[in-house]
């Protein structure tokens, strides 16, 4: 089901296929994934990075 199928005024059948608004959808969508998928990776390394730091502090303490 299209988003736009029970608001807009001028939908008919097919019609997302030619429709500027419903392009214009799918390209902020596109870009919000490419965001968010930016935003994953860099929190991720970031947390992976202070995951490897507690890991070796902690062999450290563990070996006095």
């Amino acid at each position: 089901m299209l988003p736009c199928q029970n608001s807009c005024p001028h939908y008919q059948s097919g019609c997302h296929k030619t429709c500027p608004d419903w392009k214009a959808l799918q390209q902020r969508r596109a870009c919000q994934q490419v965001e968010k998928t930016a935003y994953l990776q860099y929190y991720n390394e970031l947390c992976a990075v202070r995951t490897r730091q507690f890991r070796a502090l902690s062999a450290v303490r563990n070996a006095w």
